[in-house]
């Protein structure tokens, strides 16, 4: 409220009052009341000269003289009120309202007096105050504020991926309350899932529309929403495995036993199933050492695998936001190495041409499905051609008959399934570790002695008689 007066003679003056006396939520508007009063004075009647009254720019009454003899308002004492109506700014707020009182008691004068009052800021919209970071699976919530309550037409809550248009739509909230919590439908949830298939986070602004007298009014504020539970469903049953080699498999009778260092080991993926909108980016496989990646379903070539004992295949699937599944399946590999041998050959008496082999094998077992098999061939070391292959049983003593004149080259294959293990080993012509011979009276070291009276060593002479008999 405000107001102002006129000067005063003899104890009367006019008085302009100028209040609001209310606003209009639905309207957006308020109504202004003004006074005039005429007061005080001496007498009855006094001529007002010049006087009129503006208000917010209206006129309400124009500049005019009223003489005393009128005996009319203001001459005489009294008031007179009015009310104007004032539209606000769409935002609900409005300018100061002036008001304007012109007037002389008695003296013929134009005197003016200013005033103006402000006017409330009409509530016009609900405002969110805040809201959560959420993830896909719960139902977020929005506080918000309604200084309008039920003058409002509408009151409603969406939430949107960029503003365009309401993705999950707009429901009614509560006109006189202070939150609203999203009771999201499985569809609406897919909605902002499938927004987001490259990435575990989205973007979502939550709007609050309120409708005033047809006027259309929007709060908004972003948040987060995060994929949960995104690992692609990926087990054990995705994967399998089998030895490619037809020449292992052979002899197993079983592509899911794999032979060490010679199986062709072939391991299939079949398809993850990624979840809410995302797909499978690659698959990650590892046995022991070995590390393989797919971008898709389908088969690894792992090639021979150099392990003696069961391996496990871990297969990690990756969708296209990063989750993970991990699958691991046990890999059954029977220990194989080259079948080996201790050799044992020699001469009777180290000099006879009775000779004597015998061949101690190992090999791999391979779960009981391999075997070994052991020959072997001879020739002298002078010569270039060994003779036909003979089969000896294991750890057999055979004996055989070599010229002991002769030094012998003998080769002895161990055989498996899987392959051969060739050792070669040299008989050196037979001979005496000590020869005494009698009609030459010589001594004859690892050799016959072909002189007298002497002393040799590998065929060569060391001592004679002559050096003897010096002594």
């Amino acid at each position: 409220m405000a107001s102002v007066q006129t000067s005063s003679y003899d104890g009367r003056y006019l008085k302009l009052t100028v209040v609001e006396e209310s606003y209009s939520i639905a309207n957006n508007t308020s109504t202004i009341k003004w006074t005039l009063q005429s007061t005080g004075g001496n007498v009855n009647y006094y001529t007002i000269y010049n006087w009129g009254v503006v208000v917010n720019g209206q006129t309400i009454y124009a500049t005019q003289t009223t003489n005393w003899n009128t005996y009319n308002f203001p001459a005489k004492t009294g008031s007179a009120t009015g009310t104007i109506t004032v539209t606000h700014n769409a935002d609900g707020s409005a300018s100061d309202v002036s008001f304007t009182l012109k007037g002389c008691v008695y003296y013929n004068r134009s005197n003016s007096y200013s005033g103006s009052i402000s006017l409330t800021k009409i509530p016009r919209q609900a405002n969110l105050t805040s809201a959560e970071d959420f993830n896909d699976e719960s139902n977020p919530t929005i506080k918000y504020t309604n200084s309008a309550g039920n003058s409002v037409s509408s009151l409603q809550a969406c939430i949107s991926l960029n503003g365009s248009r309401d993705d999950v739509p707009y429901r009614d909230v509560s006109k006189t309350g202070s939150s609203y919590t999203f009771s999201l439908t499985e569809a609406e949830r897919n909605t902002l899932r499938s927004a987001c298939p490259n990435s575990k986070t989205l973007s979502v602004i939550f709007y609050l529309r309120t409708v005033i007298s047809g006027n259309t009014y929007h709060s908004t504020i972003t948040k987060t929403m995060t994929i949960v539970n995104g690992n692609p469903t990926f087990t054990a049953s995705n994967l399998s495995y089998k030895d490619n080699n037809s020449t292992t498999t052979a002899v197993t009778g079983n592509n899911q036993h794999i032979v060490q260092s010679l199986s062709n080991l072939i391991v299939t993926i079949a398809s993850a199933t990624a979840k809410k909108y995302a797909s499978i980016s690659s698959y990650n496989a590892t046995v022991g050492s070995i590390s393989r990646s797919i971008t898709s379903a389908g088969n690894i070539d792992f090639g021979n695998i150099n392990s003696g004992g069961n391996l496990t295949l871990t297969v990690v699937a990756t969708d296209s936001r990063g989750f993970t599944t991990t699958a691991t399946k046990t890999i059954t590999i029977l220990a194989w190495t080259l079948p080996t041998a201790i050799i044992s050959l020699s001469r009777k008496n180290n000099y006879e041409d009775e000779t004597y082999l015998n061949v101690d094998g190992s090999y791999s077992s391979v779960n009981n499905k391999n075997t070994m098999t052991i020959t072997y061939q001879y020739k002298k070391t002078t010569e270039s051609t060994y003779s036909s292959a003979v089969t000896i049983s294991d750890n057999v003593m055979t004996t055989i008959s070599n010229d002991k004149e002769s030094a012998w080259d003998f080769r002895i294959l161990v055989k498996d399934k899987f392959g051969t293990t060739t050792y070669n080993t040299i008989l050196p012509k037979g001979r005496f570790i000590l020869f005494l011979d009698t009609k030459k009276l010589s001594v004859g070291v690892n050799c016959f002695p072909s002189n007298t009276e002497s002393l040799e060593v590998n065929g060569k002479p060391v001592l004679d008689y002559d050096v003897i008999s010096s002594w």
